[in-house]
Order: structure tokens, then sequence, then C-alpha cells
């Protein structure tokens, strides 16, 4: 479930935001809020992704150009070539809201607090593999932290001084080799 980008905030106050031009699968236009039709102009890329670019030709007839672009060409509207897709995932998320608001207060709250009280807010190494064991530490971290606010320093410590001291009496030569290493 991904919540859709919103438009310019002029444009969805008066209507004219992509998402209430119709698309017309078998004739491959669009079709406006005032029933102009927007017609296929030209293929283009932008950041890596493949786009059809549709424009509006009878922008100067309609009236209101002023409130639908800017634009001296007349309105263009941008359709990616995953674009059904995106629709499709659109439409599930509308659908499962209740389940999408809850993402706010379980997924948001780790990130918030590793960016700000960790002020990790961009990460210090390049490569994937470093990258992934930076991100892995911050994790540790922040799981670390999060235990020791739900159970406490003392609780934890002792679980873990009961899942080393098991793990370690299983490894014997673990002993002989570092005699130093202590258990807490």
């Amino acid at each position: 479930m991904i919540k859709a980008q919103k438009g310019k905030q002029e444009k969805v106050q008066n209507g004219f935001d992509k998402t209430n031009f119709q698309y017309d699968k078998c004739n491959d236009v669009y079709t406006c809020p005032m029933g102009y039709t927007l017609k296929f102009k030209w293929n283009g890329k932008q950041n890596d992704k493949d786009h059809q670019r549709y424009t509006c030709e009878d922008y100067m007839n309609c009236g209101k150009k002023d409130s639908c672009t800017s634009s001296k060409g007349g309105r263009s509207v941008t359709r990616l070539k995953e674009e059904e897709v995106i629709e499709i995932i659109t439409a599930n998320t509308l659908k499962k809201n209740d389940i999408y608001l809850k993402r706010g207060s379980i997924v948001e709250h780790p990130f918030g607090t590793i960016k700000r009280h960790f002020g990790y807010t961009y990460l210090l190494t390049r490569g994937l593999e470093s990258v992934s064991t930076e991100v892995s530490f911050i994790c540790l971290a922040y799981n670390i932290k999060r235990l020791i606010k739900i159970i406490g320093v003392k609780e934890l410590i002792r679980k873990l001084k009961g899942d080393l001291a098991s793990i370690l009496s299983g490894m014997n030569y673990f002993y002989r080799i570092s005699p130093r290493i202590s258990c807490f």
C-alpha cells in the first residue's frame, strides 16, 4: 500500500488535478473535467522512467485555462508506463485506508527516532554492502534502545546473561581460545 502523491494544491482546489482527468485506454487519450481531449504528443524519459505526454490543443476555447495551467502551450498530462499498476495500488490503499493509517504509528516511529534522536539524517558510507552494514548497526542501536525502554537495563542484562551462559556452555573450546572474555 502506497499513498498517492498529492498534486499542486491550487489545481486540486480548482478541480484540474491529474486525478480528475479520465484516461481512455482504447483511444489513448485523456479527457479533462471540461470534456476536452488531451491527445498523445510524445514519449519521454525522466529519472529513468518511461512516460507519455498528452497535451490539450483546445485550451484557449474552454475558458478555464488560468485555473488549469500556466503553460503557454496548454495543459499537459504525463502518464508513466506503469500507470495502471500505480492506479491499482492507489485503489487498494484507499480501500484499506484504516490499515494504512496504522502505518504512521507503527512504521514511522523508528525512522523518526533514528533521524531526530540519533541524529542520522544521512548515511556516512557508500556502496551497497557498507550502507547495509551501517543501517544494520543503526537498527541494532534502535532495537537495544527499545529493549531498554520496554524491559529495563537490569532485566535485559539478566536475560542476556542467561542466554549467553547457555550458548557459551556448549562452546568449551571458546574459553580455551580466549579465556579473558567474560559474560557480563
